[in-house]
């Protein structure tokens, strides 16, 4: 109920709240928020939706195996991840790779104070020997020769829904009367304009009247705040989205906001506020464009399959003595109607000198 009185006064302070500001309260309130409250699990048993790394360690495996792939490429020797959820990649990371290609450090960049004692919980079980590799971290600051992970954190970055309606776009924004919490619209900025125009010309269509759509406004925050502190770095950003004319494509007329809870989508987001996940699809071009102009250049754009695939999720998973349980981890993870075409993997760097050769089909063309 604090996080719903929250909510209200600032709906009523300044008129409205914007999808994106909602998001990120119901989200990174502090004590509050869903990512951010004591009762927050990534455990399969108790959480609202599955992430690869806690599926199975062989995901973790594969990770490690592309890592030393880069290795041959580039002078990387410590890893960055950004919101490590319960720790479960870290661990397997660290618990998993041989003792001479063990990193420097390994930090651990994650805004949810709660995650973070899980994380330390589970760090804890690995031998005393890795106690001074793990390092938390509250920015990004003067970091060279690194790994940089970003497992599902793009699409927990709050986005704007925006909508077309008698030939006029609108922002769909919360407001509150009479205690109760419902969704209204305002006239899109100038700003939001001229992204929806540059869209338009980029597919080569009009968005129609009826369309739900998103645009994140704050990918290029992340991605600026994520590589300003670092100097020679592989960025592997891996979430489900897609490029710019599938996500604009014009029969996915109610966007791809997502509300979870006990794995099941739910419909109305403006109840329980803090107990339920929002996630929105990663829009892959959007990033490459930001990307390019940090100066960073692309290494591959590819699927999740073809990631696994060439980097020994099948070897690893001959480990594996319960032969139903492996082949519903193998297919979670690779077929295209569950996580394998769905999730993305872009790869980026700030100096590739063409050196870099990746053994997976490359999809960097439809951006």
């Amino acid at each position: 109920m604090e996080l719903l009185k929250k909510i209200h006064a600032k709906a009523k302070q300044d008129g409205y709240l914007t999808f994106d500001c909602y998001t990120d309260i119901c989200l990174y309130e502090s004590h509050l928020g869903y990512y951010n409250n004591k009762h927050i699990s990534f455990d399969q048993k108790n959480s609202d939706f599955i992430t690869a790394p806690e599926l199975s360690s062989i995901y973790t495996e594969s990770i490690i195996n592309f890592y030393l792939q880069c290795k041959k490429y580039k002078k990387i020797d410590n890893i960055l991840e950004f919101g490590a959820g319960s720790g479960e990649m870290a661990y397997n990371f660290l618990k998993n790779i041989k003792d001479n290609d063990i990193p420097k450090k390994y930090y651990i960049l994650e805004k949810s104070i709660y995650l973070r004692k899980q994380q330390e919980k589970k760090i804890k079980l690995l031998p005393e020997k890795y106690k001074d590799i793990v390092e938390w971290i509250d920015e990004v600051k003067n970091i060279e020769n690194v790994f940089l992970l970003a497992n599902e954190v793009l699409d927990a970055i709050p986005s704007k829904i925006l909508f077309r309606e008698n030939n006029i776009f609108y922002e769909k924004v919360i407001k509150s009367k009479n205690n109760k919490l419902y969704f209204s619209k305002i006239d899109c900025s100038d700003h939001l304009q001229k992204k929806i125009k540059n869209i338009e010309l980029r597919i080569g269509s009009s968005i129609p009247n009826n369309y739900i759509f998103e645009i994140n406004t704050l990918y290029k925050k992340f991605l600026s705040d994520s590589i300003s502190g670092v100097k020679n770095f592989i960025f592997l950003i891996i979430d489900y989205g897609y490029n710019e004319k599938e996500f604009y494509h014009p029969e996915r007329t109610k966007g791809t906001i997502q509300f979870y809870k006990n794995h099941k989508k739910i419909s109305d987001p403006l109840t329980d506020q803090g107990n339920f996940d929002i996630s929105t699809s990663v829009d892959f071009s959007r990033v490459n464009r930001i990307s390019n102009l940090n100066n960073l250049q692309l290494v591959s754009y590819t699927t999740q399959t073809e990631f696994l695939l060439n980097t020994n999720i099948l070897e690893n998973s001959l480990k594996i003595n319960d032969s139903n349980k492996k082949n519903n981890i193998l297919k979670t993870l690779l077929l295209p109607s569950d996580m394998g075409e769905n999730f993305k993997m872009m790869i980026l760097c700030d100096d590739d000198d063409g050196n870099f050769k990746m053994p997976f089909k490359d999809f960097r063309h439809k951006l």
